[in-house]
């Protein structure tokens, strides 16, 4: 087991985040193209906007976690980990 992650990459979280937020936005247009195709009704277009609303939240929600991390990586947090 390694002892710490001093000099590790960093790109596998970048790839997962990437991957994560391209498939919910592919949802979220998939979501809409497809509905706007057949008739719309007003409840059913709530609904679909309130799922795609959900998969945008993911997509955004994956990339602030990315940022967040990267602050922490880059202030010294890895270091303070060792002590515990």
């Amino acid at each position: 087991m390694r002892k710490t992650t001093k000099g590790k990459d960093f790109g596998a979280a970048v790839v997962i985040t990437i991957l994560v937020a391209a498939l919910m936005l592919l949802l979220t247009a998939a979501l809409v193209i497809g509905y706007f195709g057949g008739s719309t009704d007003g409840l059913a277009t709530a609904i679909i906007f309130f799922c795609a609303l959900m998969y945008l939240a993911v997509a955004v929600g994956v990339v602030v976690a990315l940022w967040q991390r990267w602050k922490e990586i880059q202030g010294g947090e890895e270091d303070e980990a060792k002590k515990y």
